[in-house]
C-alpha cells in the first residue's frame, strides 16, 4: 500500500524538476548586470584610431560610468566635460551614444589640445568604422576612424 505523503511527494516531482532551469540561470548571475547603452557597457575599454592631416592616431577611451546628457548616454558626464573640453586637458576622452540617432561618438583632446571626434553613424559589426574629425585652432581636417572594443 502507498502512503499518501509518498504519493503527494512524487506528484510534485515534475513541477520541481520544471524549475530547475529558472534556478540555474539565476544562479549564474553575479550580481548586479552592468549600465549599458547601445554598444557602451561600464566597464569597457575602447581604442579608437585613424588618419587624420596626415598622421595616424589613437587613443583609448574607457567607460567607467553611464551617465544622461544633453539627448545621449555618455561615458563622463556633462560639467565634466564641459570642463575638460573648456581647458583642453591633454588625454581626456568621452564616449557618447545617441539613443534617437543610434550614433557613436569617442571624443577626446590630443597633446596639444587639439580636439578629435570619431563619430560612427552605422553600428553592424566590429570595428565599428566612422568619420573622424580634427579640430586644431581654427582649422579643421577630416578623415577615417575606428574603434574596437579592446576590454569588454
Amino acid at each position: 500500500m502507498i502512503k499518501p505523503g509518498l504519493l503527494f511527494s512524487l506528484a510534485l516531482l515534475p513541477l520541481l524538476a520544471s524549475c530547475a532551469p529558472l534556478t540555474s540561470m539565476l544562479a549564474s548571475q553575479d550580481g548586479p548586470v552592468p549600465r549599458s547603452a547601445g554598444p557602451l557597457t561600464v566597464g569597457q575599454t575602447w581604442t579608437v584610431s585613424g588618419p587624420v592631416s596626415g598622421r595616424t592616431v589613437t587613443t583609448t577611451i574607457n567607460v567607467r560610468d553611464l551617465v544622461e546628457v544633453a539627448g545621449s548616454t555618455a561615458s563622463v558626464g556633462g560639467r565634466d566635460q564641459a570642463d575638460a573640453f573648456a581647458r583642453a586637458q591633454a588625454g581626456f576622452g568621452v564616449a557618447t551614444y545617441n539613443n534617437d540617432r543610434r550614433t557613436l561618438n569617442f571624443e577626446w583632446i590630443g597633446e596639444q589640445g587639439e580636439r578629435y571626434v570619431c563619430t560612427i553613424d552605422t553600428l553592424l559589426s566590429l570595428p565599428y568604422a566612422g568619420r573622424l574629425t580634427l579640430k586644431q585652432g581654427g582649422n579643421t581636417a577630416t578623415g577615417s576612424c575606428q574603434a574596437t572594443l579592446s576590454q569588454p
